[in-house]
C-alpha cells in the first residue's frame, strides 16, 4: 500500500508551469509536467503523469501495478488540496482579489506578498523574494509584458493596467503605512467567460509566474 506522505508532493507542487518544468528537468524527468485543477486553480507537478512522478521519486521501494492504481484521481486531488492548503496557511498568502469594479471590469488586490510585519513570506514554490528583486521584476513586467492569462496558459484574457510595488523604502517615501510588502495590481478582464468566473467567485486570487535564479540561503 502506498503512503502518499512519504513522497515529496509538498515540495513539488507549483502554481505556474515553468517552475514545474524547471523542477522536472532538475530531478531528471526531462521537463515533462502534469496538471491538477483544484478549486478553479491549476497546480503543476513534474512528470507526465503522477504515476511517473511517484515511480521516479521513490526508488527505495517496489510496488505492484495495482498499488499505483490505488492512487486515484480523486485521492490525488484531495492530497494536493491538503498540501496546497498547508502551504498557503504557513505562508499566509494574501493574493486574493480584494476589490471588484464591475463597471470597468477591474479587479484589485495583492499579486504577491513578500513580507508581513517585517517577516519574510514563503511563497507556494517555497521561495522568498527580496524587495529589490521584486521591484526589478515588476518594472520589467510592466514595461514589456503586462499580459494576463487564465491559469498561466492560453491566450491573453486581460491586462495589468495599474501596478504599485509596495516596499518599506517606497512606503516611507510616499508616507504610506502598510504591514505588508509586495505588489498591488489592478487587472482588467477582457474575456467574458473569465469575467463570469470572477463574479461567481470561482476565480478569486492572483497568481504570478516567472523565472528566477534560485540561491540557497
Amino acid at each position: 500500500m502506498i503512503n502518499l506522505n512519504k513522497f515529496q508532493t509538498g515540495f513539488d507542487v507549483f502554481s505556474d508551469p515553468m517552475s514545474a518544468k524547471s523542477r522536472s528537468n532538475t530531478i531528471g524527468l526531462g521537463g515533462s509536467i502534469h496538471v491538477y485543477d483544484i478549486d478553479g486553480q491549476a497546480y503543476y507537478m513534474p512528470g507526465g503523469t503522477h504515476k511517473e512522478y511517484l515511480q521516479h521519486m521513490d526508488t527505495e521501494n517496489e510496488y505492484e501495478e495495482e498499488d499505483y492504481n490505488e492512487v486515484t484521481e480523486d485521492r490525488m486531488v484531495e492530497a494536493l488540496r491538503a498540501v496546497v492548503a498547508e502551504i498557503m496557511h504557513k505562508a499566509d498568502i494574501t493574493g486574493k482579489i480584494l476589490k471588484v469594479d464591475e463597471e470597468q471590469r477591474l479587479i484589485f488586490g495583492w499579486a504577491s506578498v513578500i513580507t508581513e510585519k517585517g517577516e519574510a513570506v514563503v511563497d507556494l514554490q517555497g521561495d522568498i523574494i527580496e524587495a529589490d528583486v521584486l521591484v526589478k521584476a515588476v518594472n520589467e513586467f510592466m514595461e514589456n509584458v503586462r499580459v494576463g492569462k487564465t491559469m498561466h496558459v492560453g491566450e491573453e484574457t486581460g491586462k495589468v493596467i495599474h501596478s504599485l510595488p509596495v516596499t518599506k523604502e517606497i512606503c516611507d517615501a510616499l508616507g504610506i503605512q502598510s504591514d505588508l510588502e509586495g505588489w498591488v495590481v489592478a487587472y482588467k478582464v477582457y474575456d467574458d467567460s473569465v469575467w463570469d468566473r470572477v463574479k461567481s467567485g470561482e476565480l478569486r486570487a492572483f497568481s504570478i509566474g516567472g523565472r528566477a535564479q534560485r540561491e540557497e540561503l
